[in-house]
């Protein structure tokens, strides 16, 4: 196992796919919508991605991310224009190509690179929040620890 500094790192510099075959790991773990940045990143004008998506049923863990405003910020009214700038349609369908991830707006177009190449699990592994909840800070020391040794 590898752990590296960043996303770019691993997938540039030691995925034998993004390296152009000179890295050193034949797998990288990233998300399903990653195809499509192979190819906009490419340095090499290819048309499709040079890597594929493993998701083996129960095999990958779904990824929310969220935006909110927090209680007690002096600026609610400013903080309100902003998350619904970003629930925006053209914020929404401008994101995929940005930052590689689904756009939670119903309705928002994807780009053609997500609709051919990035991939939308069919069966992610499933969690109760209770579990992760009783659990993560003993996780996180146990990745903590394996990642430093």
């Amino acid at each position: 196992m590898l752990v590296t500094n960043g996303w770019s790192e691993a997938y540039n510099d030691h995925f034998t796919v993004g390296s152009g075959g000179s890295g050193d790991r034949p797998l990288v773990v990233s998300y399903t919508s990653s195809p499509p940045a192979d190819v906009v990143y490419a340095t090499d004008g290819r048309k499709e991605p040079a890597s594929v998506n493993i998701n083996p049923p129960g095999g990958v863990f779904r990824q929310i991310e969220f935006v909110g405003i927090l209680k007690g910020t002096k600026q609610p009214e400013l903080a309100q224009k902003w998350v619904d700038f970003m629930l925006s349609k053209p914020f929404q369908e401008d994101m995929p190509l940005q930052m590689y991830v689904y756009p939670a707006l119903t309705g928002a177009a994807l780009p053609e690179l997500f609709t051919k190449f990035a991939e939308i699990p069919s069966d992610p592994a499933q969690m109760d929040p209770a579990l992760i909840d009783a659990h993560r800070e003993q996780w996180i020391e146990a990745w903590t620890n394996a990642v430093l040794r």
